[in-house]
């Protein structure tokens, strides 16, 4: 009981330690600080008339607000130098704009104008580059969900809402136990954010865990594809998920700003509702709240087959405050998350359902000092603490295992120009502490602990004068050293042992506009993950995976170096983006099933964790053409092939995939129809788990409308996915050989922004 107890004061004083360093410089700052001048600025359309509830994002510095009835925002807190303003708004193509604060003076007034287009264009994306890159000049491919494209994508899970996006699937465990695959990768290759921290959950660890971030909660979501382990360090082998809902204020708003979203689906009958504001508290103080809760029955698959025990039910709460000066911020957020929900389980074995139930409580603290001068811009102060937990219930009520993870982050970014040159350099520290207890606990405790260091430089080349058209050098390096600790506890265990990988990573990237129409973009990155907990010191029965895992201590670091040449094209007609790459990952590490064991008198496979060389190879594009005034013609594909280099298939890759579509959209109402083909995928590694699924063809219907009334904008979807119910199976699922995917589900979607 005291040692549980000294834990926890331990836990309680790191967490005011990291949240103290967050506030304290933002705050000592602030109260000597001058005034400086804030951009003032008005977003309207073509013809001059105002527009409200358009997003403004401030990429180089992650601040972001709405405009206000009168089509009004007010940015504050921002050092003198050059920044990229986006603005977003539904039924307009993204507008940006590069706005100069001078050192002192005036206010910076600027008028952004945005065009109506029915075309789905990607805006900024601030997960890919420390320097807030307009998406054009990204050297990776990446993509943004926001507003009616968001709407008419959106799912039970992050990974549902991504999985129709090139290059992006799912890992299916059941409705509520699904991670994204990002070009061939999942699990503990991708890296899930939460307004750019670590989501701190265990849904990278076992099939049967899922992310803790309820999507209609999201005002956007972005996913960078291939290695980003640059910024991210470990974990971000194969991309990153971003999921925004900027629950600490950056800027103070001009209005009551605000969401009401629900959701209803027939797939797994139930819904969802969540809402929050964000309100000023005097000229300098910010307040959000946000609230949500989704409950859903069992999933009905393809052909009427109904997956009995797999209903759920989320809720999630979060309170931030942010303080905006006139060269600082600071905020905090408290974040709670609860969920319960079952697992699909083998027909011939329908008692053997088990539910997880759990939560996740963090508390997130946040700073930026905008300095201007010299080399250095502003720099920006960042901690997390989080404590995470489920149990796994089996079908008699007992508690099979406990599952613990303590997780805390502290970050320092510092931005710096050196004339032509903009970038950025970073120090980064990760600290997880994990604990499983019970009969059926898997691997020991375990503490992890890793340290890194980074430096980004970007640089454009050219005449000064002719800025759009220059090309641009993006240059990267960071190096990591990562210790994983496992703790003596039960003797099938045995003692203690520690695992520590030290690693360099690098990046190159250039990016090249050809026209104003069309820029190609290339880059070279080496990138790093080293070996789990679950890998490293597995020995038990693994439920999930229908195997008894045994890990390998001997296991190296996977080291990847991967290659991608991206076209893209944006014109008032046609938007597209296609790209190509190879990853190829020396020390993969793959669970391999040599043989059967006995486990409770039941014969069961024996999966020992091995590793070899393997490369994976694909190909991803997307293609929305504008004809006449109201109809938009779409085409997508991805294929990826993953083998070992010695010879044979890389298990759970998903499919190659062909689609196409027609929308109407006029006036803010739209009626849109696709088709997605997937190819059969029997390149597996075989066995009782990693098996051959078929092709499959889906038919999806959306309609949808939004009207403003009186400056509150409203937003109305209802989907029909799997029209013709086809059962299909996801070729990156654990439980492919019984659980197939969901069949014909109908979903209704309402927002309410203001």
């Amino acid at each position: 009981m005291s040692c549980s107890v000294s834990n926890r004061l331990k836990r309680f004083v790191l967490s005011f330690v990291l949240l103290a360093l967050t506030l304290v410089p933002g705050s000592a700052v602030a109260a000597s600080e001058p005034d400086a001048p804030a951009i003032l600025g008005i977003v309207v359309d073509t013809a001059g008339t105002p527009l409200s509830n358009a997003t403004v994002v401030l990429a180089e510095l992650g601040l972001a607000t709405t405009t206000n009835a009168s089509g009004g925002f007010t940015l504050r807190g921002i050092a003198a130098g050059e920044y990229h303003l986006s603005v977003t708004l539904l039924g307009f193509a993204p507008a940006h704009s590069v706005v100069v604060v001078p050192r002192e003076g005036e206010d910076v007034r600027v008028t952004i104008r945005l065009t109506a287009t029915p075309l789905r264009l990607t805006s900024v994306v601030v997960s890919a580059s420390p320097t807030g890159t307009e998406s054009d000049r990204l050297t990776q491919a990446a993509l943004e969900l926001s507003g009616r494209a968001l709407a008419r994508s959106m799912g039970s899970s992050v990974a549902s809402t991504l999985s129709g996006e090139p290059g992006v699937s799912q890992r299916f465990g059941g409705p509520a136990a699904t991670m994204p695959v990002i070009r061939g990768l999942t699990g503990d290759r991708i890296l899930v954010l939460q307004d750019g921290e670590r989501a701190g959950d265990l849904a990278s660890s076992a099939a049967d865990h899922g992310v803790s971030v309820d999507p209609l909660a999201a005002q956007r979501i972005e996913v960078v594809r291939g290695p980003a382990s640059l910024l991210y360090g470990n974990n971000a082998l194969g991309g990153v998920v971003n999921v925004v809902s900027n629950d600490i204020p950056s800027v103070v708003p001009s209005h009551l700003e605000g969401y009401i979203a629900s959701q209803g689906e027939s797939v797994t009958p139930g819904g969802a509702i969540s809402g929050g504001i964000t309100t000023g508290l005097g000229a300098k103080g910010a307040l959000t709240l946000r609230g949500s809760l989704r409950e859903l029955g069992a999933l009905r698959t393809g052909g009427g087959v109904t997956l009995d025990g797999t209903d759920s039910r989320a809720r999630n709460a979060t309170v931030g405050y942010g303080f905006v000066g006139a060269r600082s911020t600071a905020g905090v957020a408290v974040r709670l998350y609860d969920f319960n929900y079952g697992l699909p389980s083998e027909p011939t074995d329908p008692e053997a359902g088990v539910r997880l139930d759990g939560r996740r409580v963090g508390i997130s603290g946040r700073t930026s000092m905008q300095l201007g001068v010299g080399a250095l811009r502003d720099v920006k102060l960042d901690a997390t603490s989080q404590d995470y937990s489920h149990n796994e219930i089996e079908p008699d009520g007992a508690v099979g295992t406990n599952f613990q993870l303590r997780t805390q982050t502290l970050n320092a970014l510092a931005r710096t120009s050196f004339g032509r040159m903009t970038g950025a350099v970073g120090l980064q520290g990760l600290f997880k502490q994990y604990e499983a207890t019970g009969e059926e606990a898997l691997t020991p405790a375990a503490n992890s602990t890793g340290l890194g260091v980074f430096l980004f430089q970007e640089m454009a080349l050219g005449p000064v004068a002719d800025a759009e058209s220059r090309p641009s050098v993006q240059v990267g390096a960071r190096w990591d050293t990562y210790r994983i600790a496992s703790r003596t506890g039960e003797a099938k265990f045995g003692p203690g042992r520690t695992s520590t990988v030290g690693n360099a990573s690098g990046s190159l990237g250039v990016s090249v506009p050809l026209n104003e129409r069309l820029s190609l973009s290339g880059s070279v990155a080496r990138a790093f993950r080293a070996p789990t907990v679950e890998e490293l010191y597995s020995n038990g029965l693994h439920a999930a995976a229908g195997s008894y895992d045994v890990g390998n201590p001997d296991l190296k670091a996977e080291q990847s170096v991967g290659a991608e040449v991206v076209m893209r094209v944006r014109s008032a007609r046609v938007t597209s983006q296609v790209a190509a790459y190879v990853n190829s990952i020396a020390n993969y590490v793959t669970p391999q099933i040599v043989g059967d064991t006995v486990v409770d008198a039941e014969l069961v496979p024996l999966n020992r964790f091995t590793q070899a060389d393997a490369r994976l190879v694909g190909a991803e594009a997307s293609v929305e053409a504008h004809f006449g005034r109201a109809i938009v013609a779409s085409l997508m594909g991805d294929v990826v092939r993953g083998e070992f280099t010695a010879g044979g298939a890389l298990p759970f890759i998903p499919p190659a995939r062909v689609g196409a579509g027609l929308r109407w959209e006029s006036r803010g109402r739209f009626i849109s129809g696709d088709v997605r083909h997937g190819f059969a995928q029997d390149r597996v590694t075989g066995g009782d788990v990693d098996v051959a699924t078929d092709a499959y063809t889906l038919v999806n219907l959306s309609v949808g409308q939004q009207w403003l009334l009186s400056n509150v904008l409203h937003q109305l979807t209802l989907r029909a996915d799997n029209v013709a119910d086809a059962r299909f199976f996801d070729a990156a699922s654990r439980i492919k050989r019984f659980a197939a995917n969901p069949g014909r589900n109908v979903t209704l979607v309402y927002q309410v922004q203001f």
